[in-house]
């Protein structure tokens, strides 16, 4: 479950960050707009599933998986940068 709830962030946050590339064609406002919309995404499925779930209530959230989707924020942020880098890198080819 954690795993699919990662890959559906890092799409959905690499589709806007490469959006926001393509509009504006500012390398850090793409990589802020990837780290929100990873934020957000992760946050709340890991406050929903906190809500969801009585063993993590019971037990604290370090019992359980949920951890996991916290602690991969910064891993997805990373690469997104790289797909950032890419696209950048392959506008300004697309250009000359």
């Amino acid at each position: 479950m954690n795993f699919i709830i990662i890959l559906i962030s890092l799409l959905v946050s690499a589709v806007a960050s490469v959006f926001t590339l393509k509009r504006n064609n500012k390398r850090w406002l793409a990589l802020l707009v990837a780290l929100g919309v990873n934020t957000f995404i992760l946050i709340g499925a890991t406050w929903i599933l906190y809500r969801i779930n009585d063993e993590a209530r019971v037990f604290g959230i370090g019992q359980t998986n949920l951890y996991e989707l916290i602690f991969s924020i910064p891993i997805i942020t990373w690469i997104n940068l790289l797909i950032i880098e890419f696209m950048r890198t392959k506008m300004i080819r697309a250009k000359n």
